[in-house]
């Protein structure tokens, strides 16, 4: 176990656990028979519709996708320095990402009845909604948290003199962008003053489980969170 906490945080670990998300997400939206852009978020929309951008058709993104997973994983392997995978190491990973999940999941909820609204399944599908939970944990943690969060950090730290304020700046933007996020695209949500404060409040922990455990375990977080709430 003491190698747990620094391996499952790499992001070796992060890609090759990323891949079954990937996987059975894409096999869910072909059991769904919806349209392709049916039940999509927006994060996975700009990601297949950049990657379209350079000729590639909408029917063969699935398998682009899992390639350059395929083809992330030698290369992050290179930089593991001494990590290697131990399948035992993958179940507590899970077991940790669940944990949280129903931690989290416990305390939004409570929020949300505290405050009179209520929160449940979006009227889809059980296959629907397994698929929106598992693309929504994968594509916009790799959009906000992997990508979004980086980037502002690199571009906001010459900015500021302290590296605590480039972080906290960061974390907000990214939260914040998070939760905007939710009301793009054709499945989006109403727009609503309070439900756009509980995304930004939830972007932040996840943003905070991001920095402290890495994208693999928050990726499965948010995935099995969107489960505990939409199935």
């Amino acid at each position: 176990m003491s190698n747990y906490w620094r391996y499952s945080r790499s992001a070796y670990y992060s890609v090759v656990a990323a891949l079954p998300l990937l996987i059975i997400y894409e096999i869910l939206i072909v059991l769904s028979q919806s349209r392709y852009w049916g039940i999509r978020n927006a994060a996975d929309v700009w990601i297949r519709t950049f990657l379209m951008a350079f000729d590639l058709q909408a029917q063969h993104l699935a398998f682009v996708l899992i390639g350059i997973s395929l083809a992330l994983i030698p290369l992050a392997k290179t930089q593991a320095r001494g990590i290697k995978l131990k399948a035992n190491y993958f179940a507590l990973m899970f077991a940790e990402a669940l944990a949280y999940s129903l931690i989290l999941g416990t305390v939004l909820q409570s929020i949300l009845r505290l405050s009179g609204l209520a929160s449940g399944g979006t009227g889809n599908g059980l296959i629907q909604n397994l698929a929106l939970s598992i693309g929504a944990g994968l594509f916009e943690e790799i959009i906000f948290r992997v990508l979004l969060l980086n980037l502002l950090f690199f571009l906001l730290k010459p900015l500021f003199k302290k590296y605590v304020i480039a972080v906290v700046v960061s974390v907000l933007l990214a939260s914040f962008l998070f939760s905007l996020s939710h009301y793009v695209g054709t499945m989006a949500d109403s727009w609503e003053l309070y439900s756009f404060m509980f995304r930004w409040s939830a972007g932040l922990l996840f943003t905070v489980l991001y920095f402290v455990r890495g994208f693999a375990i928050t990726a499965y977080t948010h995935a099995l969170y969107d489960i505990w709430v939409l199935v």
